[in-house]
């Protein structure tokens, strides 16, 4: 039996002989960043919407190359929020964020503990705002605000929600995690009580202990080699997107049937055009293979694991404009589901993938995807061998991965306006 959904998944995977062909300059960007090119790559390609998505997102959603060639303190700061956001929610995210926080110049001490107040500030903010549910008060606000620009706080919120994303996705599928990205971190994450997990089921060992290589000349001289390429790919992914929400709203309402009023707190251009176009390519009905009222069941379901007010309302308000019917009562039995224990045999699996597609008159495979976004809702998720053994028979692969990049873009939103909620209304 396979041991995660990335493995079962790996028949079905674009090779990285055919990514590089294809995506060297984005695969190339990322390398100069962490070191590696990361595993999730052949598992987002099978649903190519998603490896756009993702590849949208990360640039975007941490300022890049901008924070690279910016202020050493904030990009050091930077790095340790995304540390700090995947701690609790994803091991393999844990390993990249301390590899891009030590190559952005944070200190070991600032991973392992050690910290000064000002790092300290960052890390709490981080950790509450990525709690499940969120935890974040307006003294953490204030006390990141002392040592940062409003400019700058926006900019830690996003790359704490893109690790939202990416925490999300990485958890999910049980993405192995690299041996080079073992040799950086492992050494000193073991001081933390950092396991890998199931991001490296068969174990793991050092083949060459190395420190991860701090920012310099080279790294930018690397980085000004991949960008135009990386530039070209996301002109073209982005034609015709606005970047002021006003617009932006009129273009989602069009091509998606919703307007999203929970992007309209965002105040840089480039996060509001990002944002569109991920939720355009996630709910478009020519690129979906889960169909798009599952999406929206799925997104019923995460508002009850993630138990949000602000994120709960807009997806009640987005389900109804894009799968008119869904009444209150049906919405909450959804949002029920999210509570409900996960089996861990298979046949019990079976049984509740039956009972909840005779419950809400819906296919195997579309029962078969609820029962994927209530184990991937939790955080970290709840995906065993069971569930993994039932949704890889019933589900294709590019529905597998369909349905997990769209909770990862609703965990990104939870984390975001879980920030808007507390710093816009204190």
């Amino acid at each position: 039996m396979v041991k995660t959904l990335a493995e079962g998944l790996k028949p079905a995977s674009v090779n990285f002989e055919t990514l590089h062909k294809q995506y060297n300059p984005l695969l190339g960007l990322v390398r100069e960043l962490i070191g590696i090119v990361p595993n999730c790559d052949p598992v987002l390609e099978i649903w190519p919407a998603g490896f756009r998505t993702y590849n949208l997102l990360v640039p975007n959603m941490f300022n890049l190359p901008g924070t690279l060639f910016g202020n050493k303190s904030f990009k050091a700061s930077m790095g340790l929020a995304m540390y700090a956001s995947s701690k609790a929610a994803c091991a393999y995210c844990t390993a990249h964020a301390c590899s891009f926080a030590l190559r952005r110049g944070a200190s070991n001490n600032a991973i392992t503990g050690q910290r000064t107040p000002k790092e300290q500030a960052v890390v709490a903010f981080a950790e509450r705002l990525s709690a499940v549910p969120s935890q974040l008060t307006l003294a953490d606000v204030e006390a990141v605000n002392k040592y940062f620009s409003k400019h700058e706080t926006e900019w830690l919120v996003y790359s704490i929600s893109m690790m939202g994303f990416l925490n999300k996705f990485m958890n999910a599928m049980g993405i192995e995690l690299e041996q080079e990205a073992i040799n950086d971190t492992a050494a000193l994450l073991s001081q933390t009580g950092w396991q890998a997990g199931i991001h490296a089921t068969n174990g793991y060992s050092f083949t060459n202990n190395t420190t991860p290589e701090k920012d310099n000349l080279f790294t930018y001289l690397r980085v000004l080699r991949h960008a135009p390429g990386a530039v070209l790919w996301e002109k073209q992914w982005v034609k015709g997107v606005p970047a002021d929400y006003e617009k932006a709203a009129e273009y989602l309402n069009q091509h998606t049937g919703y307007s999203f009023p929970i992007l309209k707190p965002i105040s840089k251009p480039r996060v509001i055009r990002t944002l569109t176009a991920a939720l355009r390519d996630n709910l478009s009905n020519q690129q979906t293979h889960t169909g798009l009222k599952i999406k929206m069941f799925a997104a019923v379901i995460f508002s009850g694991q993630v138990l949000n007010s602000t994120l709960t309302a807009e997806i009640k308000n987005m389900a109804s404009h894009i799968t008119p019917g869904l009444t209150d009562d049906k919405f909450n039995s959804l949002q029920e589901l999210a509570r409900i224990e996960i089996p861990a045999e298979g046949s019990a699996c079976k049984a509740l993938v039956a009972a909840v597609q005779q419950r809400f008159f819906i296919t195997e495979t579309e029962a078969a995807l609820m029962l994927l976004a209530i184990a991937a809702s939790h955080s970290p998720a709840l995906i065993n061998g069971a569930v993994i053994e039932t949704v890889l028979k019933i589900v294709e692969p590019a529905g597998i991965v369909e349905m997990v990049v769209w909770l990862s873009v609703l965990q990104l939103l939870n984390r975001l306006s879980n920030y808007y909620a507390v710093a816009l209304n204190p």
